[in-house]
């Protein structure tokens, strides 16, 4: 496997499980200041370069008013699309 691929194509495939990305939700959604955070084993998402493009999810999650459960509905929302590095 070649280059970077979405957490989307990594789920079909196996190499990542739901509660893989449901605890990355979970941490970003937490802590959205975090730069890097691990997904599953093997892989590790970019979060400063995901949340550039993902304009409304960044703003969600910095907005003090809103609540975790939005945060990770925006997430969860664009989530998919995320390309992983493989560490």
């Amino acid at each position: 496997m070649t280059g970077d691929q979405t957490i989307s194509v990594l789920l079909r495939q196996g190499l990542i499980s739901q509660s893989d990305v449901d605890a990355a939700v979970d941490a970003v959604a937490a802590a959205p200041s975090t730069r890097t955070l691990p997904v599953g084993d093997a892989y590790v998402l970019n979060l400063t370069g995901f949340l550039r493009m993902q304009t409304f999810v960044a703003k969600t999650l910095r907005d003090p008013d809103a609540s975790q459960t939005l945060k990770k509905a925006a997430l969860n929302k664009v989530i998919r699309t995320a390309r992983l590095e493989k560490r």
